[in-house]
């Protein structure tokens, strides 16, 4: 089984996938992900440029590092902040639409 930590969220920055390797890794329950802003595990200091990066990549469809493997920020459940490399990829309907958005880390 793979435990690399994956999470999804829909347009909006909610969570709508959280991964048992999400759990272990960053030591939310699915419980307490699932239904919450991505504001839960991006670092207060980031979430600035993570909205704006993540508004205009939900918009335009496209994002620069999407593919490449880039370390991101996470704050953990007891507050302490990591450096992960992840994966970002767009989900999109056959049209192209974005409809979620998906990181794969580890």
């Amino acid at each position: 089984m793979n435990n690399n930590p994956i999470v999804i969220a829909d347009t909006g920055g909610v969570i709508r996938f959280w991964s048992p390797g999400a759990e272990i890794t960053f030591g939310y329950s699915v419980a307490q992900c699932v239904g919450k802003s991505l504001d839960l595990i991006v670092p207060a200091d980031y979430r600035e440029a993570h909205w704006k990066g993540f508004h205009r990549a939900v918009a335009n469809g496209e994002a620069a590092v999407e593919g490449q493997i880039n370390t991101l920020p996470v704050r953990k459940a007891d507050g302490e902040i990591i450096n992960v490399p992840g994966r970002l990829t767009l989900v999109r309907q056959a049209s192209g639409q974005v409809i979620a958005v998906m990181v794969v880390f580890g």
